[in-house]
């Protein structure tokens, strides 16, 4: 990744797009703090991307390609864990309101094993907006998901957009882009 320079406002949708091994996912990772530059410098919400990325990661969401989530955990026990994890004020109603918005309930003691790939990245999502990001940062989150899927996504990153939350979208191709 060279020379790259890109802002984001509140409220915007920045889609990034091109093919595999063209820098996304580690311009994503050097943004939320997960990997240090070779050289140069940035910012990320006001924070430096060298010297502050524990500040940086309590603003940011992350929802990466691969389901990273607890696979042994039931859906309610992951998002319970983010919640401590993140010190998400009332985490118990913010547990219970994500599993409603997700269209979960009803299956909160589920293990996320069992989930359908577009199930897990149901949960992945409302695991990153759960601490209530500034930044969403999005890896192909429709890779191989089915078409009903996609548009539950698609709407969930619309809300979040009307309600002020920056969102990084990366995706491989145009059509795909939410």
């Amino acid at each position: 990744v060279r020379d790259l320079s890109m802002q984001v406002r509140r409220g915007q949708i920045y889609g990034f797009l091109g093919p595999n091994g063209s820098g996304k996912t580690t311009t994503l990772r050097m943004i939320c703090g997960l990997l240090t530059p070779d050289g140069g410098r940035g910012t990320c919400l006001g924070y430096d991307i060298l010297t502050e990325r524990d500040k940086i990661r309590r603003h940011v969401g992350y929802m990466t390609q691969k389901f990273s989530l607890y696979e042994d955990l039931s859906i309610k026990e992951n998002l319970e864990f983010v919640a401590r994890l993140y010190g998400v004020p009332n985490a118990d109603s913010a547990v219970q309101a994500s599993i409603e918005s997700l269209g979960l309930k009803g299956r909160e003691r589920q293990l996320a094993r069992t989930l359908s790939g577009g199930w897990k990245q149901r949960l992945a999502l409302g695991a990153c907006i759960l601490p209530k990001p500034d930044l969403l940062l999005l890896d192909e989150p429709t890779e191989g998901l089915m078409p009903s899927m996609i548009a539950a996504i698609r709407d969930s990153v619309t809300e979040l957009r009307a309600q002020g939350v920056a969102i990084i979208l990366v995706e491989q191709r145009v059509d795909a882009v939410l």
